[in-house]
């Protein structure tokens, strides 16, 4: 799972549509304003939920045990085919 990026993205500068030149304005000499700081508000970071991870994730290890008595079984098994078929 990839993890989240707290960097702003950058949204696509849309390429200029070619416009007639009868319809282009002159440029104006006023400033453009632009914000004092370049810097993007981000929320302060919140504390972390404690999560019981017993009760989330109690299953597994139901999983792992049944998965260690299979292989357990299929270990067994190799060794007795090994010792009979010699």
């Amino acid at each position: 799972m990839a993890k989240k990026s707290r960097r702003a993205r950058r949204q696509r500068a849309s390429r200029p549509q070619s416009v007639p030149p009868s319809t282009t304005a002159a440029p104006t000499s006023q400033p453009v304003d632009t914000p004092e700081d370049d810097q993007v508000d981000v929320p302060a970071p919140t504390a972390a939920k404690q999560v019981d991870f017993v009760a989330e994730y109690g299953y597994i290890v139901g999983d792992l045990r049944s998965m260690g008595i299979i292989a357990l079984a299929m270990l067994a098994l190799l060794i007795i085919l090994a010792l009979v078929l010699q």
